[in-house]
């Protein structure tokens, strides 16, 4: 466990002395909140490896496991319990990572939520994670004594209305949970983007208004829910602090979103990514059942100390995929800017609303490509200024080409 803490951190002090000192930062910004914000992410990424490998290397967790094994019989209730107990771990274990990405994000200016509200949120989070932990323990566990071979793909099928009524519900149950959401206001902005909404087909009652101003000052909106749930949300920050015609960008980008299926697009894709994972989860199992259980101490497949060998490589599996998911995202959001470059006439707004995004947000315009592909689900906002650049560089050719014939 001491190896495992030791390799940990040194990696997290390479990490922090790296983005700190030699990255060298594109940024509209005079602060290096985007190599932290950099530097922040690869330390948390890494950190359900060292927690999971830590747990399994510890005596007090094995004595803690075996306690519950030998106090209840009923395994789902050891499920329930093993559940409950290594993520409410885990989760007080990470909460100074947590505060430290809240103090940078501070510190920064980019974040100015009050400390309560942050607590606050953060338990909730957190107890949504328990729940969520201590469900898919129990699933699992469940669909292996039910279905030794095949468990992952009960799992899988099980698990299908579950992730659909989430998504579905999302938006009206979950995310008021968290913030506060009202219709547009009335008023001229309010005019041009329910027209613009109404000729893409999208009902005036489809867009909202979500209060972030309270939280951040940075800009941003985004498409959510299924069927008749589905809505395009514009952050108050991006309605007061933008330009009409900025916002209107903006909206034309949320819009291509809705019109383009991209919420289907990427809820379907993520179920056929699961499928996927999940059998590599299962043959990845057997693998290390057959190989080193004596190393780790499990005695059969059913032991709960396989739990944790599970949520590591289903960690390291979902690591190991999450290049492909973030690329099919940024491809979406380069259409999505297409089909607004494509409905709008002057793009100058369309500029200044992405110089906007990279001001406040502080962060990285420029990233390395291997930090793209590991992080991004967006394409970088030097790459879309540029886009729209080339875009308003053929308009003026096409338009001279015109003029002249």
């Amino acid at each position: 466990m001491r190896r495992g803490l030791l390799v940990y951190g040194a990696f997290v002090a390479l990490i922090w002395i790296y983005f700190s000192f030699f990255y060298e930062l594109d940024t509209f910004s005079p602060s290096r909140y985007g190599a932290y914000s950099h530097a922040y992410y690869f330390t948390t990424l890494a950190f359900p490896w060292v927690f999971l490998w830590c747990w399994l290397k510890s005596q007090k967790a094995t004595q803690v496991t075996q306690r519950i094994e030998e106090r209840w019989r009923k395994r789902w209730v050891q499920s329930i319990l093993f559940g409950l107990v290594i993520a409410a771990i885990y989760q007080l274990v990470k909460l100074p990572l947590d505060v430290l990405g809240y103090g940078i994000a501070q510190a920064n200016g980019v974040n100015h939520q009050p400390i309560l509200d942050w607590i606050l949120e953060w338990i909730l989070e957190a107890s949504f994670f328990i729940a969520m932990i201590t469900a898919m323990i129990f699933g699992v566990r469940l669909f292996m004594a039910k279905f030794e071979k095949k468990w992952w793909l009960a799992l899988w099928v099980s698990t299908l209305p579950v992730v659909l009524f989430i998504v579905y519900i999302q938006p009206v149950v979950i995310d008021p949970l968290f913030e506060s959401f009202q219709p547009l206001e009335s008023g001229p902005l309010k005019s041009s983007i329910v027209e613009i909404a109404e000729d893409a087909g999208i009902d005036e009652s489809d867009i909202y208004e979500v209060n972030m101003s309270e939280k951040t000052s940075s800009f941003n909106a985004y498409v959510t829910g299924l069927g008749n749930q589905k809505r395009i949300v514009l952050w108050d920050t991006t309605l007061n602090g933008m330009k009409q015609d900025e916002v209107l960008f903006i909206l034309a980008h949320e819009v291509a979103h809705y019109v383009k299926h991209h919420v289907y697009i990427g809820v379907f894709g993520y179920i056929a990514l699961s499928f996927v994972v999940l059998w590599l989860l299962a043959r990845a199992f057997s693998f290390v059942f057959l190989n080193v259980k004596h190393k780790i101490g499990l005695r059969n497949k059913m032991d709960l100390r396989s739990v944790p060998v599970l949520l590591l490589l289903a960690s390291l599996l979902l690591f190991a995929t999450q290049p492909l998911s973030l690329y099919v995202s940024r491809e979406m959001e380069r259409s999505a800017d297409q089909y607004a470059i494509q409905h709008t006439d002057n793009l100058d707004p369309a500029l200044e609303s992405y110089r906007s995004l990279a001001i406040q947000s502080k962060g990285d315009v420029s990233p390395s490509s291997w930090i793209i592909w590991l992080r991004y689900t967006h394409p970088p906002i030097q790459e879309r200024i540029e886009r729209i650049r080339e875009s308003k560089g053929n308009n003026k050719i096409s338009l001279q080409n015109d003029y002249n014939y």
